[in-house]
């Protein structure tokens, strides 16, 4: 069983907004005194949709709050909410869920991982291509704590999510089951948009500095590349990401939702 990851608040109006579209276990919003514009209007209206209760902060401990997240002033834009902990599948249950809901499904693993914000981002790439599903490390990837579902624009929201101990474990049990494991490196043998994306797929980013364990580069199939054009060696990892998971739907030919 796997354990709870450590998030209990989501922050931002759009992260807070999709968690309750996609029915987050939130149990109340919290919202600043003072802001209470058109948009957050809306949000207080879809919190009472939901059932959810929606209270009103003065702004000194709002603000408290803000930084107690380790969060700038005004980060939250108004609105913080608090949500049960978020309770990951197994990589089994996850294995499964992907692959019940499309033949050739797209799942994300992380690798040392350790910026809140790239993770974010990455979530947020993931969802909008079309990705069934993300697995973190549990030691060597970021929490999923509050900057990462405000960067992520509510994506982990929607994300199936598995959290282990060892990304080498996930990925022998995703090959297991038939997927074919693609990782992403500067020294990578293939470019991005070589034609080796075929079946259920497991994209593989690592970490922002070190890029992909050497024990993990041996257990993919094909380890792509994107070519640089200017001075800088390589992209953000987030960026990366974005860029071979598009990649994968361009090819896909997938369908707009």
């Amino acid at each position: 069983m796997s354990n709870p990851t450590d998030d209990a608040y989501v922050v931002g109006r759009r992260a807070v907004a999709e968690s309750l579209a996609a029915g987050a276990p939130l149990a109340k919003v919290l919202l600043c005194y003072g802001v209470d514009d058109g948009p957050l209007a809306a949000l207080r209206a879809s919190a009472k949709r939901a059932g959810v209760q929606c209270s009103v902060m003065d702004r000194r401990k709002f603000g408290e709050l803000e930084a107690s997240l380790g969060l700038e002033r005004n980060d939250a834009q108004g609105v913080i909410a608090l949500r049960a902990a978020h309770v990951p599948l197994d990589v089994e249950a996850l294995i499964d869920q992907a692959l019940s809901q499309r033949d050739n499904p797209v799942i994300v693993a992380m690798d040392g991982i350790t910026d809140p914000h790239n993770l974010g981002a990455i979530a947020r790439s993931a969802e909008c291509s079309g990705v069934n599903g993300v697995v973190l490390s549990v030691r060597f990837s970021a929490p999923i704590t509050p900057v990462a579902v405000k960067a992520s624009a509510g994506a982990l929201e929607h994300l199936p999510l598995a959290r282990v101990q060892r990304i080498s474990d996930a990925l022998m049990a995703m090959r297991a089951r038939g997927f074919t494991i693609v990782g992403t490196a500067m020294e990578g043998t293939a470019a991005y948009d070589a034609d080796v994306y075929k079946g259920p797929c497991v994209v593989l980013i690592g970490s922002e500095g070190e890029g992909l364990h050497p024990r993990l580069l041996e257990l993919c199939d094909h380890v792509v590349t994107i070519p640089m054009h200017g001075r800088i060696e390589s992209l953000n990892a987030s960026v990366a990401a974005g860029v071979v998971l598009f990649e994968i739907a361009r090819q896909r030919n997938m369908p707009s939702a």
